[in-house]
């Protein structure tokens, strides 16, 4: 007979350090051979074990707020009675219609 305890405490998973951001990590040729630096805190501090939380975890598959910022298309209508936006599918017909795209370098 086994006993089973969910939501236990896990023994073993992927270490948070891997996927964020703000850690700096060196892995040698053995699977023991890792050095995991975190700077999310004033001071940098190594990290000797697999982090399963973290309060200042930021996940480096994800952008921020300032990044989506840099890459995100400013839409400018053509004039006053154009609107920009998506349109309802009551609206859409199938003629076909003129797009205009206009790139611009900002320093």
């Amino acid at each position: 007979m086994g006993i089973h305890v969910k939501n236990g405490t896990p023994m073993h998973g992927p270490s948070l350090g891997d996927s964020c951001s703000r850690a700096h990590i060196a892995k040698g040729y053995r699977a023991t051979e890792v050095l995991v630096i975190c700077d999310a805190l004033y001071r940098d501090h190594p990290v000797h074990f697999p982090v399963r939380e973290c309060t200042h975890y930021l996940d480096k598959n994800r952008r921020d707020f300032e990044e989506m910022e840099k890459i995100a298309w400013i839409i400018e209508t053509g004039g006053t009675r154009r609107t920009a936006g998506f349109a309802r599918t009551g609206d859409v017909t199938d003629k076909p219609r003129e797009i205009e795209l206009t790139l611009d370098e900002k320093p």
